[in-house]
């Protein structure tokens, strides 16, 4: 299981890093029920959300209703770009895009502390090839849950992802 854990997050990252989809808003494999995703393209700037579990829900159209926003906070000053979760009895699936004109080692520093908070550890490693990225893993009982941040620079702005495969139980 915990191969599969770190496989999975590592699928959904990558997927969400280079935009592959279905094209209807859900991952492979997945239904429309149980993933729900969104894009911004055509909508104004977003406010910046804080990482408080106790923030009210995002008015962002590129953070899906019911979005985990207190496991994958947005950056602040980041503008989400897209967001997808998909959530069974076993396991809790999410990814948060963003841009932002923050340095990528910024933004990974951020979530790093974020999810260090939450009891997972950073784990060696920082980059594939010339793409700044942090892996995160957390031991529950027999369980491992996965995070991954990558950025991507891009004309100038740092394009980010964030993905996390948690037990539901603890995702806080």
């Amino acid at each position: 299981m915990k191969k599969l854990l770190a496989l999975a997050c590592s699928a959904a990252v990558l997927a969400a890093v280079a935009g592959c989809g279905s094209g209807d808003g859900t991952s492979p494999g997945s239904t429309p029920s149980a993933t729900q995703s969104s894009s911004s393209a055509s909508s104004p700037a977003a406010p910046a959300t804080t990482a408080s579990p106790a923030a009210a829900p995002s008015e962002t159209p590129a953070i899906a209703e019911g979005f985990p926003e207190a496991l994958l906070p947005l950056y602040a000053g980041s503008e989400a770009t897209a967001s997808s979760f998909a959530e069974d009895s076993e396991l809790l699936t999410a990814s948060l895009t963003a841009t932002s004109t923050a340095a990528p080692e910024e933004i990974i520093s951020f979530y790093v502390a974020h999810f260090e908070a939450k009891g997972f550890t950073a784990l060696e490693g920082e980059s594939v090839d010339s793409t700044p990225t942090k892996d995160l893993a957390r031991t529950t009982g027999e369980e491992t849950e996965t995070v991954n941040v990558s950025v991507v620079t891009r004309d100038g702005e740092s394009v980010y992802t964030v993905g996390a495969n948690v037990l539901p139980a603890t995702a806080e």
